[in-house]
């Protein structure tokens, strides 16, 4: 009986072990992918939209009124013309700064969150819900702007 507890021990160690690697390789990816919109922002079209453009601010309030406390930066909305995509980032401050990107042209539904010990309450799934709802509203949005950007990039 002592060595199936071992072996079971081992293995829930293993299961940690592993949890913990792909955990810091998710958070390598992120920094990567994080880099990456960086520096495509830097060496292709872009057109950083200002924190003080009336669409941008009336994101960030609806973001606030529904998830909370939201962080931005003066390169957080960014479309790309020439790709036709529109990427916004952000961090939920109040959840402990978990971090979330809209994309626009993305195949897989264009909402992404990274973030460290979430606790995932009712609460917490309730203002991830809401996220999914302002993402989508975010793209009917983007579904009708797009084209004049990309005008603007041709001239």
């Amino acid at each position: 009986m002592a060595k199936n507890n071992k072996t079971q021990v081992l293995n829930e160690s293993d299961i940690t072990r592993r949890m913990c690697q792909k955990i810091r390789q998710l958070n390598e990816d992120f920094e990567t992918a994080d880099n990456t919109i960086n520096n495509t922002n830097e060496t292709s079209d872009t057109i950083a939209i200002p924190v003080n453009d009336p669409y941008f601010v009336e994101l960030k309030t609806n973001l606030q009124k529904f998830v909370g406390a939201v962080k931005t930066d003066d390169k957080s909305l960014v479309v790309y013309p020439s790709d036709s995509d529109v990427v916004f980032n952000g961090e939920i401050t109040g959840m402990n700064n978990l971090k979330f990107q809209f994309r626009y042209n993305d195949q897989s539904g264009g909402l992404y969150i990274w973030g460290d010990s979430v606790l995932l309450s009712k609460d917490t799934a309730d203002k991830l819900g809401k996220l999914v709802v302002l993402k989508d509203q975010w793209k009917s949005y983007w579904d009708e702007k797009l084209g004049d950007y990309q005008k603007q990039d041709n001239n």
